[in-house]
């Protein structure tokens, strides 16, 4: 018996061990003053959810290089088409729900740039850094101050007075996930007194100085930071500074949201601008003056001059600043009552929106995505996402709405329709080959096993607990021909439908952080609301994300499925947890049971399946240590799937993949029944999305 499948999991386990436990630092050799800051989190009392401030920040922005590239990068549209100095000022108040987790909204706005806008809104997580968490800055930048990171720096320690040490560390590797700098230490607590760290992430070559809070709580959050540093892309230089003091004593109405009032801001500022940002101030507001006088000029000239300006002014500020806008870039905005609701609009146009992979070519994706929170406990959601794929020649689409009404219970009641989805189904022309005793070619070139599935599910979930859940529902699906022609000619029907109530359990041992494991039931009836097919299919699936520190970390997912009762009508398999992902959604998506380059006719042609998925991450893998290439690597994955059917026995997968700043690639290799079967790639632009 051949033990392909067996031997390919023994080595991704015993690489994955080499990796977990062979590199482990033995940080006992580290100074105690080190040895106190790791620790020093865990020392303080009281929680940093609910702590609220008063923030003043200013941010300034100067182009020294750009070209027409600029229009494309999200917010920058009135920088690439604008001036190339500006400065923006704000006072905001800010509750923590954690570290790095916070509501803020702005009070005071003024500034230079146009309708207030906000930039390079990426930085603005730079502004509060958790320090002591394995990642300074959201789920990126390996933090020198937690032990789990200890190996990937080199540390030195000098006193400086019998209460400070100042502690510089370096990476080991030149990586995108490290950074360099130093650290003022107290001696007796390891409490971080400041910081500087240097690095270079997502195209952000920063500095970010630190001043931490004195005691408590507050000694875990920043009281002032300093950022400045260079943004490239392209050709694009943009040299920015950031300044944020936390913790101000003035407290505003709750009822002033972004006024823009030049005279408050004057009185609430902490401190006093600098010579470059009194300059562009000044610039700005000499412009603005002779915009008003040659304003007023014109409304002193005769009507026809002013026709003319305001049919200029229009085409300027509605053709250019909102059209233009909103073509490149994303819209975000908030509707309701204090803001209880958002809604976020994709560029309608950026080519850094496409994905690409052999099967499906090149495909744009476009997103609209809205919610509204009634109360902490309940909110609605809605999201429409469409996607063309070119090589298919396709357009696809879902739109699913979430009624969270006690999210406690995660109990929501969830409506989806999806359209666009290319399911390939040979029984058909089995079929008709049988009734007609037709077995010539011609038949194949009629396209008579290929369909478009339109999808209505309407489902409603309860968390019995953090243990149980339950779901219940029901799925209809419309199945039309993608060529109808073949079947009008043959005088068969082009069009299925299937109405099927559903049922689902999941049962986590160990909470939300641990396994999962899920049992679906699903059964469609003959003529219930239409359904021309009667089938029952069963679906069983466990899955397992185990995440090691140093951001790495194991997913492995294994499921398998079946048809009980298929009525000789009943054409179509379609499995909840193996199925070809029409619109791609990214690389850290939740899994389906996926197969990167498997032929997509293999997921609707078997009574059952038995599948396994499995993937292995990490940001210091195997280009990472690599001279040049390796500072660029922001996570390296490797990939082995197998899966179990009728005609497979077994397809397996193997593939290898990394993510930098601009894209994220993968190359994979399918063998079929141990026999080279295809090889394929997949490519998608990460630029920009966890801006």
């Amino acid at each position: 018996m051949n033990n392909q499948p067996f031997v390919a999991r023994f080595w991704l386990l015993a690489f994955i061990l080499l990796m977990s436990v062979g590199a482990e630092a033995k940080s006992r050799a580290l100074p105690a003053v080190l040895h106190r800051t790791f620790v020093y989190k865990q020392s303080v009392k009281g929680e940093v959810y609910g702590t609220s401030t008063n923030v003043y920040s200013r941010y300034s922005l100067v182009t020294e290089r750009r070209n027409p590239t600029l229009f494309a990068v999200p917010t920058m549209y009135v920088v690439a088409r604008g001036g190339r100095e500006f400065i923006g000022e704000s006072y905001s108040r800010m509750v923590f729900k954690g570290i790095d987790q916070y509501d803020s909204y702005r009070q005071v706005v003024v500034g230079t740039f146009p309708r207030y806008r906000r930039t390079l809104p990426t930085l603005t997580h730079y502004m509060t850094p958790n320090l002591y968490n394995v990642t300074l800055i959201r789920d990126h930048l390996l933090s020198p101050f937690h032990a789990k990171n200890a190996k990937c720096y080199i540390y030195k320690v000098v006193s400086q007075t019998d209460s400070t040490t100042l502690i510089t560390f370096k990476s080991k590797t030149k990586n995108t996930q490290l950074v360099n700098g130093e650290a003022e230490i107290d001696n007796a607590t390891g409490r971080i007194i400041s910081t500087t760290l240097k690095g270079e992430y997502d195209m952000i070559d920063f500095t970010l100085t630190v001043s931490m809070g004195p005691e408590g709580v507050a000694s875990l959050l920043p009281l002032v930071c300093n950022m400045q540093g260079k943004f490239h892309f392209l050709g694009n230089v943009l040299r920015f500074k950031r300044h944020q003091v936390y913790g101000l004593g003035t407290f505003l109405p709750d009822s002033i949201r972004e006024k823009h009032d030049r005279t408050l801001m004057d009185q609430l500022r902490p401190d006093s601008l600098d010579a470059e940002e009194r300059t562009i101030y000044h610039t700005y507001d000499s412009i603005e003056a002779a915009e008003e006088r040659a304003r007023a000029i014109a409304r002193q000239m005769e009507d026809t001059t002013e026709v003319k300006k305001k049919k200029h002014d229009f085409i300027k500020d509605v053709m250019w600043d909102i059209v233009g806008d909103n073509l490149v870039n994303r819209i975000k905005a908030n509707f309701g009552g204090k803001d209880k609701g958002t809604f976020r609009i994709g560029p309608l146009f950026n080519p850094l929106y496409f994905s690409y992979s052999n099967r499906k070519g090149f495909v744009y994706i476009f997103n609209i995505q809205a919610d509204y929170n009634f109360t902490p406990n309940r909110y609605l959601w809605t999201r429409f996402r469409t996607g063309y794929a070119f090589k298919l020649k396709q357009m696809y689409f879902d739109f699913p709405i979430e009624f969270m009404y006690n999210k406690r219970r995660h109990a929501c009641l969830r409506f989806e329709l999806s359209s666009g989805q290319r399911i390939f189904n040979s029984s058909i022309l089995d079929d008709i080959r049988h009734d007609t005793h037709d077995d010539s070619p011609r038949l194949d070139s009629m396209r008579l096993d290929e369909f478009r599935d339109t999808r209505l599910l309407l489902t409603n979930n309860y968390d019995i607990s953090d243990n149980w859940s339950v779901l219940g529902g029901f799925v209809y699906h419309r199945r039309s021909a993608v060529d109808k022609k073949g079947f009008k000619s043959l005088g068969r029907k082009y069009k299925y439908h299937t109405f099927a109530p559903m049922l689902q359990f999941q049962y986590r041992p160990k909470g939300w952080k641990g396994p999962a494991f899920t049992f679906n039931w699903e059964r469609s009836f003959r003529n219930m609301f239409n359904s021309d097919m009667e089938y029952e299919k069963y679906e069983v699936d466990a899955s397992l994300i185990r995440k090691f520190h140093r951001l790495r970390s194991l997913k492995f997912r294994v499921g398998g499925g079946a048809y009980t009762l298929k009525a000789n009508n009943s054409f179509f398999l379609d499995y909840n947890n193996f199925h070809d992902e029409y619109i791609p959604g990214g690389w850290n998506d939740d899994w389906s049971g996926e197969f990167q380059v498997l032929n997509n006719e293999y997921y609707n042609s078997s009574d059952y399946y038995l599948r396994t998925n499995t993937t292995y991450e990490s940001p210091l893998m195997l280009l990472s240590h690599l001279p040049l290439i390796g500072q660029f690597m922001e996570m390296e994955r490797i990939y082995v799937s197998t899966l179990w059917a009728s005609e497979l026995h077994p397809y397996m997968e193997y593939g290898y993949g990394f993510t930098n700043r601009v894209f994220s690639i993968g190359v994979f290799v399918g063998t079929k029944n141990f026999k080279f079967d295809r090889f394929g790639v997949e490519f998608d632009f990460e630029i920009f999305k966890k801006w």
